[in-house]
């Protein structure tokens, strides 16, 4: 075999081998995604229990568990090309720092209130713009 053949058939098999982990990773993020969300939703509810009785604790916890959610989340996306991808990377690092330094904020009730409805808003910015 040629030179030239030798490396355009191992160029083929790199974007073969390339092609097939795109296919099998696709529905893995997917997946992780789906489950990020779900545990965002969870969250959503937990925060209206504080919200019905105020807990300083349990209101720093809800606001780190968006914190870890946006980060799990924005690492999905980060380093991707696709304005998308771009766009949720961005959108997910701004709510991960919202919630960050609404943990710091939240001392009682009506502080916590304003707080979440930061981190609600930046939440819902996602599902008006992919939904």
């Amino acid at each position: 075999m040629t030179e030239s053949r030798k490396s355009s058939s191992k160029l083929n098999r790199y974007i073969g081998a390339g092609l097939v982990l795109a296919v099998l990773a696709g529905p893995a993020v997917a997946a992780s995604l789906k489950s990020i969300m779900g545990s965002m939703g969870d969250n959503t509810t937990s925060a209206k229990a504080v919200l019905a009785n105020f807990d300083s604790k349990a209101a720093e916890q809800v606001l780190q568990r968006y914190v870890a959610d946006a980060e799990a989340a924005d690492a999905v996306f980060a380093n991707r090309n696709g304005a998308k991808e771009k766009d949720l990377h961005a959108r997910f690092s701004r709510m991960a720092m919202i919630a960050n330094a609404a943990s710091q904020q939240a001392q009682d009730k009506a502080s916590f209130r304003k707080v979440f409805v930061a981190v609600a808003t930046e939440c819902k910015s996602c599902h008006t713009a992919y939904k």
